[in-house]
């Protein structure tokens, strides 16, 4: 059904004026209020890490940001107090001074960003000192001595206020934030790409063509009866018309769909690829996991049922970022522990993006006369497309190739496709205790991960829903164009407002329209001196 309509006969000038940063506003509001009323803060904060290291910086931004020069840094020969402004984004040695004693404190560079250049758009002070923990504690209690102004920052305000003066929109700062917390070589190449504006400049040309059609619907309201505008810009009539509004929007739908069809490749790549190790007792699954981990991450007994819960582990794998899930084994039991951990073993599987299916050869082929394996019909329901299927303990089993074409053919008579069900090696044969085989598992693996979430050097090919924020935006855009779609062509007003939905969603994940409901929750995950 058609949302309620709201007041929406807007010109499209109207619509790009929805860009302005959130600055604008508030620098309205707070312009209208007495000087004695309100003093715009001078935000402080490290912006290294906490402890002991060779260089702490300390970043101030704000307008009496230049009475730290002033009143704390003197020349480190003539130990004078500078009266002219410091150079503009040059390193300048000095010495740090106590404000009220004139102790020396430290030496270091000091740099100044006047707010052309600043990314704050404020005057910025940073200074690059020695990194000592007590000393960037003590910097912390003598600014606030300065001016009430000077206040310690909040988390990615520095970043914020790039935000809110223009400097960056929502996606190129999710993009740092990303790039500060990437541990891995895809998520820090995702990360750079987003941080660099490529992200945004899809969203952009996505909301451009949104706002082309309005133009085109506005057009036909406001001046059709009276200019004789052809309906044509409404609904194609010939192939001859490529500007119709219909066409535009037709060409955005399967473009966003195409997005989102992208299997969340840009949000795995962020979180990290969920990989579950699945099978029966017993089968080797914990010794594999210790393996990959390169330590004892797991207990390994010949008892069956020891894993009795999911243990995780981050991985950084050839670049990629993988989470480990190392799970029960999987087989009907009357214990009533074990099977709550079946139980999460199942669910975890069925949520993991890859998953290893490690099966024991002596169980699979417990009879020299044994013609079709027994595979545990729990175990057999995990396999699907995203399973690589492990064949352990070949150092007590030998299978004959009559046998692995026994487990193929049981496999696929369940209607089962794996990885590599098709090709020569369907099945990875390896000892785990002897470390058998494993490293070409490993390098298998390695070639599903890059298969799947590879990013290309073609930034057009690099996935740009990295947020499931940014997903849940494309959805409502996608759903609003696809009402459009469905109005008549004569019930053009009721178009225009799924125009409308559509042109806002698409505005939210970059910015371009007032986001406040959602700045809370990107700007939280910053550190205080981002």
């Amino acid at each position: 059904m058609l949302r309620a309509r709201t007041c929406w006969r807007e010109c499209c000038c109207c619509i790009a004026k929805a860009r302005r940063p959130l600055l604008q506003h508030q620098t309205r509001f707070f312009a209208s209020l007495a000087p004695e009323t309100w003093t715009r803060p001078t935000i402080f904060a490290p912006a290294t890490g906490k402890g002991k290291s060779a260089i702490a910086i300390l970043r101030i931004s704000g307008d009496d940001a230049l009475q730290v020069w002033r009143r704390m840094t003197v020349s480190p020969r003539s130990r004078k107090r500078l009266k002219e402004d410091p150079p503009e984004r040059r390193a300048v040695l000095r010495k740090i001074v106590h404000p009220e004693t004139d102790e020396v404190l430290d030496e270091g560079v000091v740099l100044y960003f006047p707010p052309h250049s600043a990314l704050t758009a404020q005057p910025t002070l940073e200074l690059h000192l020695h990194g000592s923990s007590a000393l960037m504690q003590l910097l912390l209690k003598l600014l606030p001595t300065l001016s009430p102004s000077f206040r310690i920052a909040e988390p990615g305000e520095f970043t914020r206020l790039a935000f809110e003066a223009g400097k960056m929109d929502l996606t190129e700062v999710e993009g740092i934030r990303d790039l500060v917390e990437a541990d891995t070589e895809a998520q820090r190449k995702l990360a750079a790409r987003q941080a660099n504006g490529q992200m945004r400049q899809a969203y952009d040309a996505m909301r451009a063509n949104a706002i082309e059609a309005t133009a085109l619907i506005e057009a036909l309201i406001d001046f059709g009866e009276d200019e004789g505008i052809s309906e044509g810009v409404y609904e194609q009539e010939s192939l001859m018309k490529p500007s119709a509004a219909r066409d535009k929007v037709v060409s955005l739908r399967d473009r966003i769909q195409g997005y989102l069809d992208d299997g969340r490749r840009g949000e795995i790549i962020r979180s990290g690829i969920h990989l579950a190790i699945v099978g029966p007792p017993n089968a080797g699954k914990s010794s594999l996991l210790n393996w990959l981990a390169r330590r004892e991450a797991a207990i390994v007994t010949e008892i069956p049922g020891t894993t009795r819960d999911v243990l995780e582990l981050s991985l950084d794998f050839h670049g990629y970022p993988i989470v480990i899930a190392d799970t029960a084994g999987l087989r009907e039991t009357k214990d009533r522990v074990e099977t709550i951990g079946i139980a999460r073993a199942v669910e975890r599987a069925a949520t993991a993006d890859l998953k290893l299916c490690v099966l024991s050869l002596d169980q699979l082929f417990s009879g020299a006369s044994t013609s079709r394996p027994v595979v545990d019909p729990l175990t057999l329901s995990l396999i699907d497309s995203h399973t690589l299927i492990l064949l352990n303990k070949t150092d007590s089993v030998s299978p004959t190739p009559a046998q692995l074409d026994a487990l193929r053919s049981t496999l696929r008579s369940e209607g089962k496709r794996w990885y590599g069900s098709e090709a020569e090696r369907p099945f990875w044969l390896v000892s785990v205790k002897k470390a058998s085989g494993l490293q070409e598992l490993a390098d298998g693996l390695k070639e599903q991960v890059k298969e799947s979430f590879e990013l290309s050097d073609n930034l057009d090919e690099t996935p740009i829903v990295t947020q499931e924020r940014h997903r849940r935006h494309l959805e409502d855009c996608l759903a609003s164009l696809s009402s459009f779609l469905e109005i008549p062509s004569n019930d053009i007003v009721d178009a225009g407002e799924e125009l409308r939905y559509a042109i806002r969603s698409l505005g939210q994940i970059t910015g371009a329209v007032d986001v406040e409901e959602v700045l809370g929750e990107i700007f939280a995950g910053f550190c205080i001196g981002k």
